[in-house]
Formats: C-alpha cells, sequence, structure tokens
C-alpha cells in the first residue's frame, strides 16, 4: 500500500546532533541525505517530525527557540530542494520522570500524528534514529525504520518484530520499496 504520511524523528535523524539538546538555529545542520531525500520524494505525501524535547522540560531552552530551530530545518529543506519541507512538528517538551503519554517510547506523538492527517496506522511509516522512536511507531502500528547513521551495533534481538527495518541512510532507492 502506497504511505500517505511520512513521520521523522528530528534529532540524529534529519539534523546532526553532536552534543544533544540541539536548539541553536545557527547552528543547524542537516544530514546530506535529508536534501537528496526530499529532492526525490513527491510533494503529495504528507511529512511531519515526532520529536522528544526535554531541553524544554529541563530549562535548557524555550519552545520559541525549537520552533525557530524547527523552522530552520525548513528553510534548509526549500533552500536545496524542490521540495515543501515539513507539513508539521509534533513536541514532547516533557522530561522522562514526569511520565507523559507523549515521550517516545510511548505512542502519544505518533496517534497525534496520525490523528492530525487523518491517516490510519497501514498509511504511514516512521523512521527515527532511536529504538525509542521505532517502539512508538511499532505500537501505533506504523511500519518503522531504524536509521542507524553511525554503523553501530544496535541491539535488535528483542525487536524482532517484521515491521521493523533497519537501515543506515536515507537512500530513496531502499526507502521507495516501503513508500510506494
Amino acid at each position: 500500500m502506497k504511505k500517505k504520511l511520512i513521520i521523522f524523528d528530528r534529532d540524529g535523524t534529519l539534523n546532526k546532533d553532536p552534543k544533544g539538546y540541539t536548539h541553536d538555529k545557527s547552528q543547524c545542520e542537516l544530514f546530506d541525505d535529508v536534501y537528496s531525500f526530499f529532492s526525490s520524494i513527491d510533494t503529495i505525501f504528507n511529512i511531519c517530525v515526532a520529536t522528544n524535547q526535554s531541553g524544554i522540560g529541563r530549562g535548557f531552552y524555550s519552545e520559541n527557540d525549537m520552533h525557530e530551530f524547527n523552522k530552520e530545518i525548513n528553510k534548509l529543506i526549500r533552500l536545496k530542494t524542490l521540495h515543501r519541507g515539513i507539513d508539521h512538528f509534533f513536541f514532547c517538551p516533557h522530561i522522562p520522570s514526569q511520565n507523559c503519554i507523549c515521550r517516545k517510547p510511548k505512542n502519544g506523538l505518533i496517534l497525534k500524528a496520525l490523528n492530525f492527517f487523518k491517516c490510519y496506522p497501514n498509511e504511514a511509516i516512521l523512521i527515527g534514529d532511536k529504538i525509542a522512536d521505532c517502539q512508538a511507531g511499532l505500537s501505533s502500528g506504523v511500519l518503522s525504520i531504524l536509521l542507524n547513521r553511525d554503523s553501530e551495533n544496535i541491539d535488535l534481538v528483542n525487536y524482532k518484530d517484521k515491521k521493523l527495518i533497519y537501515c543506515n541512510s536515507l537512500d530513496i532507492k531502499f526507502l521507495k520499496n516501503y513508500l510506494f
């Protein structure tokens, strides 16, 4: 089935996150394959981000700082591709100890995205760089791709779910098998 919605994680998936808690728009740097991915996909896909942003809850940066960083992501995508960019950013500002329903690996953000775009889980795909991203997707019934940019040995023993796919870049030649 052709997908209608692509749900991305943000930090480490779209943008480089060298020190964690990335929020300064002047330091926003996207991975090169993000540009080639956006250049290669059709604009009929809805695209959103579902991201944990506990730096807000920890007082490291403001919600406005995060929104400005998100705008910079879209600005960079639009400058280097013909794509409109990301349609919506969903975020969780809570720290882990708050035990909210939106912080991944819980699936609150994913369900919110599906509802916002009026999309069934089998019409969506999630791409994230952490197991927690994929857990949120899988528990929502969404096909999930674990993006391992560092080629680290991630223990997938507990994640042999047939819906979890593993890749090391946003290579459209590989990903098109799951988008169309």
